[in-house]
C-alpha cells in the first residue's frame, strides 16, 4: 500500500515538473513571438507613452501572440473531444470536414446576411459545423465501425466534397476574392479591433474541462456509459457543440489551420496517457508551443516577408498524418 501510494505520488509529482517546464517553454515561446517581426522593438522605448514601439506592440504583437496560444490550445482541445466522441485517434476537425464545415458556413453568411457583423457570421458557422460534423460522427462510424484507418479517410473526402462546393458557391456568386482571408490561416492580419472574438475560446476550455470526465467515458462506448448513468448522445452533442464554437472562431478570426488538431492529442496520448481531464492542460500548451513555433518559422523562413503558419503546420502535420495512417495500416 505504501510503496503504491509512493509511485502514485510521483507520478503526480513528475506530471508537475513536465507542466511546469511547458509553461516555461510557453512563456519563452511567447516572448520571442514578441519579439520578431520586420519592425524592431526597443525594451528601452517600450513603455514610453505614444512612442512607435509601444503602438506596434499593442495593435499587432500582443493580439497575434495571444490569438496564437488561444488558437493552438483551442484547435487541439477540439481534436481531443472529436477522437473521443469517435473512438478513433484519427479522427479531428481536419479530417472530419469540420474546418470545412465552417467555411462554408461563413459562406452562406456572407451571402444572406452580407452587412451583418462578426457574430452573425459566426452563428452561421456554429450551426453548419454542428450540423455537418454531427451526420459524419453518427453516420460514419457505423457504417466502418471497425476499421480504424477507413474513417478518416472517408472524414477527409467528405471535407473536399464540403470544401469543393463552397469554391464553386463562391465562384458562382463572384465572392472568392473574400474567401480568401479564411481559408488560409495567417495570423498576419491580426489587429487590435479584429481578433478579440478569440476570447470566446477561454470560457470554452473550463466547459471542455469540466466535461472531461464525460468524455472519457463517453471514449469507452455506448454501452458502458449508458450503463454508468450517463446520457451518451447529449454528452456527444455537447462535445460536438463546443468543438463547432472552437473551430468557427478560429477560422473566422484567422482562417484554416489544419492537422494541429490531430498530431497534438496524439501526441499527448503517447507521451501522457488517455486520460483527457489530466490530460487536457498539457494538450493545451503542446498545442500553443507548436502552433507558436511554426508561426515564428513562418516569419523568419523569408524574412522579412512572411509564410502563412496554416502551410507550414499543413505541410508537418500531414507528412505526420501519413506515417500514423502507413504504421496502422500495417
Amino acid at each position: 500500500m505504501i510503496q503504491s501510494l509512493r509511485i502514485v505520488s510521483g507520478t503526480g509529482y513528475k506530471r508537475t515538473i513536465v507542466f511546469a517546464l511547458l509553461l516555461l517553454c510557453l512563456g519563452l515561446m511567447a516572448c520571442l513571438s514578441l519579439a520578431v517581426g520586420v519592425e524592431p522593438i526597443s525594451l528601452k522605448n517600450l513603455w514610453t507613452s505614444g512612442a512607435q514601439e509601444t503602438e506596434l506592440f499593442l495593435i499587432s504583437r500582443i493580439p497575434r501572440t495571444i490569438t496564437l496560444i488561444l488558437t493552438g490550445a483551442g484547435l487541439s482541445i477540439s481534436g481531443v473531444i472529436l477522437q473521443q466522441l469517435s473512438q478513433n485517434k484519427f479522427i479531428s476537425p481536419t479530417t472530419s470536414g469540420t474546418l470545412d464545415s465552417a467555411k462554408l458556413g461563413i459562406l452562406f453568411g456572407l451571402l444572406f446576411f452580407p452587412q451583418a457583423g462578426m457574430l452573425t457570421k459566426l452563428i452561421c458557422a456554429v450551426v453548419f459545423c454542428f450540423m455537418l460534423t454531427a451526420v459524419f460522427t453518427f453516420s460514419i462510424s457505423h457504417i466502418v465501425k471497425r476499421n480504424l484507418v477507413l474513417i478518416p479517410v472517408l472524414g477527409v473526402m467528405y471535407g473536399y466534397i464540403l470544401n469543393a462546393l463552397t469554391n464553386v458557391v463562391g465562384v458562382q456568386f463572384n465572392i472568392i476574392q473574400n474567401m480568401e482571408s479564411w481559408m488560409v490561416g495567417n495570423f498576419a492580419r491580426t489587429l487590435k479591433g479584429q481578433y478579440e472574438v478569440i476570447y470566446l475560446l477561454i470560457p470554452l476550455f473550463i466547459v471542455c474541462y469540466l466535461y472531461a470526465h464525460r468524455f472519457t467515458i463517453v471514449g469507452l462506448g455506448r454501452d458502458f456509459t449508458t450503463n454508468v448513468g450517463i446520457s451518451y448522445r447529449g454528452v456527444v452533442n455537447v462535445g460536438i457543440m463546443l468543438t463547432s464554437i472552437t473551430v468557427s472562431t478560429t477560422v473566422l478570426t484567422v482562417g484554416a489551420i489544419p492537422f494541429i488538431d490531430l498530431v497534438i492529442p496524439n501526441l499527448v496520448s503517447l507521451l501522457h496517457g488517455d486520460n483527457v481531464h489530466k490530460n487536457l492542460p498539457f494538450t493545451a500548451c503542446y498545442g500553443a508551443i507548436t502552433l507558436l513555433v511554426c508561426d515564428i518559422i513562418g516569419r523568419l523562413i523569408i524574412f522579412p516577408y512572411e509564410m502563412p503558419s496554416s502551410m507550414i503546420v499543413g505541410s508537418l502535420g500531414a507528412l505526420v498524418f501519413l506515417l500514423m495512417l502507413i504504421k496502422k495500416g500495417r
